[in-house]
């Protein structure tokens, strides 16, 4: 299962400062860096600096105002990318396409036309070797892009937004969670713990280059046996103990006034007797004393 990391994402209303968020949860964040082909977020280059201080994953997104439109697309998209560059978002983070209805987007065009200039964004993005992923309402999504082809290109790559209700939400509710194939972040309200920023919950594993901790290799310590003695029987030093195999046949002779080391216990022929060397080397434990 991936791992359920919270998300803020942050453009020029939100605080430069992301110590509230990391307090509060959040692991990874995604800076808006840019809209259409001439605004840049003023803030982003300290709200980055700020999330790599607190040990925050960081991503980029970008504010789309081409609508259906495959030129304006690859240009936004190389725009997009100019900026992430010199702001030094890394190559194994997402950046991201925010396609929605603002800021002059025209989402009411035909399906077949703005899945394909969305397509053309992110195939840009793609080249650059970025990964790359598509924002956008839930109620977009389904009624102005066709998802099926974008996931099929480009794999579980949809960023989502459906809140269960207006107001402060803390955490998701997964029974209204958006059902759709290919959703790899989740944002499920726009106030988050109270601190004005969009709340999301990760579905996918984003973050593929995480140092893990290898599990540590616990070496069993070699095993010390005890040792056993057998004493003379009897008064007499020539009296010897027989032994007996693991099913209870009898074996060889042991002399007694020796010394043995025990490497296993076992019932035999309802007798408690200790392994002394292979497993036709068990001897009476009735015959023997442990010293050690």
């Amino acid at each position: 299962m991936a791992t359920r990391d919270y998300v803020v994402d942050v453009a020029v209303y939100q605080s430069t400062s992301m110590s509230a968020y990391k307090r509060a949860g959040a692991r990874q964040a995604i800076v808006k860096l840019t809209e259409g082909t001439g605004y840049f977020n003023p803030k982003a280059s300290t709200q980055i600096k700020s999330a790599h201080a607190n040990h925050m994953y960081v991503h980029g997104y970008h504010f789309a105002t081409f609508g259906n439109s495959i030129s304006r697309a690859k240009a936004e998209a190389r725009f997009f990318i100019n900026r992430a560059k010199k702001l030094n978002i890394s190559k194994k983070r997402y950046l991201w396409l925010d396609w929605e209805t603002g800021d002059g987007n025209v989402v009411v065009n035909s399906i077949y036309s703005n899945t394909r200039a969305i397509i053309a964004f992110m195939d840009v993005v793609k080249s650059a070797d970025y990964k790359v992923g598509l924002y956008s309402g839930a109620y977009t999504l389904r009624q102005h892009v066709d998802t099926a082809k974008i996931v099929k290109k480009f794999g579980t790559c949809l960023w989502v937004a459906s809140y269960a209700t207006s107001g402060r939400i803390d955490k998701p509710n997964f029974n209204y969670f958006p059902s759709m194939n290919g959703v790899a972040i989740w944002q499920f309200t726009d106030n988050w713990c109270g601190l004005g920023v969009d709340g999301n919950i990760t579905l996918k594993e984003l973050i593929t280059d995480a140092v893990k901790v290898p599990a540590k290799k616990v070496v069993a310590k070699p095993k010390t046996p005890s040792i056993c003695y057998v004493p003379i029987l009897y008064g007499n030093p020539n009296y010897k103990v027989r032994l007996l195999d693991s099913e209870g046949h009898y074996q060889k002779y042991i002399a007694t006034n020796t010394q043995w080391e025990v490497w296993g216990v076992k019932i035999i022929k309802g007798m408690k007797c200790y392994k002394i060397g292979t497993d036709k080397q068990w001897v009476p434990a009735k015959f023997t004393k442990i010293i050690k």
